[in-house]
């Protein structure tokens, strides 16, 4: 299977951190404020039976989400790191003491991704493009 670009530059980058979402209960406000005060602008990308997925741009080029609080957590940023195989990391860190909080899933044109809880507390989302 040929990897696609954006899979292979990941990987080539070294795992880099590739994305972030605000995770907000006022996904609108949010968006009124990030391109009001960092002159962000914004779109939206149509994820079918999941409805849109809102994206802050900077020069009409995505570069960072906008998703729902769920409850029992604050408003925050989320990162995700690219990894080379998101259930191979996610054993790994569990073997090392990290808890899984989002099983791995498949995201349809997105790419497979899952959330961990580290040893200390923080938690991350590891991602592998599609491709």
């Amino acid at each position: 299977m040929d990897e696609s670009q954006a899979t292979q530059s990941a990987i080539a980058q070294g795992s880099n951190f590739v994305w972030h979402e605000v995770v907000t209960s006022d996904i609108e406000g949010a968006i009124a404020f990030y391109t009001n005060a960092l002159d962000f602008g914004s779109l939206d990308m149509d994820m079918g039976e999941m409805g849109p997925y809102k994206m802050l741009t900077r020069n009409g080029v995505p570069i960072c989400g906008l998703t729902e609080l769920h409850s029992g957590l604050t408003p925050h940023w989320a990162t995700y790191l690219a990894v080379d195989d998101v259930d191979g990391r996610i054993a790994k860190a569990i073997e090392l003491g990290a808890t899984l909080l989002v099983p791995a899933m498949d995201v349809p044109t997105i790419g497979r991704m899952a959330m961990i809880k580290d040893p200390q507390g923080a938690a991350l989302w590891l991602f592998r493009p599609e491709g």
